[in-house]
């Protein structure tokens, strides 16, 4: 790892930490003017295995299409949305392992409807539960919002997508980390875009997946890093 890795993590630290002491509107200009400097490197970020370890939250790397590998903290569960920051304003939103809705990110997917009805949830549990996911629902009509902004104006978009799903047989996964799992590979597919989710047959946690972040084509690739394993996916 370089330096400017190592002070991007250690900076992720000052802000996960003062972000969950101050709350969502807490502003940390001195840490953003920073952070996006650091975020825009060429370079990919990779953290240790004693980095990973020694690590205090539940991360994940994050790669969004044509820029370099970020690692991205989780800073809330709130009532299962999970909410992760990147080094700088950015904060990601995902529920059950989906991108729901981002913060600070213009041209990225600001709100989704319907969340209560994304098959991803059903699947999760019949997972986590040993059971055929037979019964979950094989479909999913929602609308997502994107608000794209500049110093002129802010333009809201509503984008309509009904997806179908499938899901493939059990796979050997092996992360950036190199840890290795047996997961259940979820695709979801629709005339616009195609998600994939990989399930850990054993815990249920989506521990890598390629999704859509800003419509019409640019996607996220997540990768775990350190699990977050209070989801409590199961009472949901």
């Amino acid at each position: 790892m370089t330096s400017r890795q190592q002070l991007s993590i250690s900076i992720l630290f000052l802000i996960v930490i003062s972000f969950a002491l101050g709350g969502c509107s807490v502003r940390l200009q001195n840490y953003a003017e920073i952070t996006s400097a650091l975020f825009s490197s060429p370079e990919d970020v990779t953290l240790s295995l004693q980095e990973i370890e020694e690590f205090p939250y539940a991360g994940s790397y994050i790669q969004v299409t044509e820029r370099p590998r970020a690692f991205m903290a989780l800073a809330f569960d709130d009532k299962g949305v999970l909410k992760w920051r990147t080094g700088g304003d950015e904060i990601i939103h995902t529920k059950h392992g989906r991108i729901i809705a981002t913060n600070n990110m213009s041209g990225a997917i600001a709100l989704t409807s319907q969340l209560d009805n994304d098959p991803l949830a059903c699947i999760r549990i019949a997972i986590i539960n040993k059971t055929t996911t037979a019964h979950c629902p094989q479909k999913w009509e929602r609308d997502v919002w994107v608000t794209t902004a500049t110093p002129e104006h802010i333009n809201d978009r509503l984008y309509h997508y009904q997806s179908t799903f499938s899901q493939k047989e059990a796979e050997q996964v092996t992360l950036a980390t190199g840890a290795t799992f047996k997961a259940i590979k979820i695709e979801e597919t629709n005339e616009a875009f195609t998600n994939t989710f990989f399930i850990d047959t054993d815990s249920g946690r989506i521990v890598k997946s390629r999704q859509l972040i800003a419509p019409p084509n640019v996607y996220a690739d997540i990768e775990e890093v350190k699990p977050y394993t209070n989801e409590g996916i199961a009472e949901k």
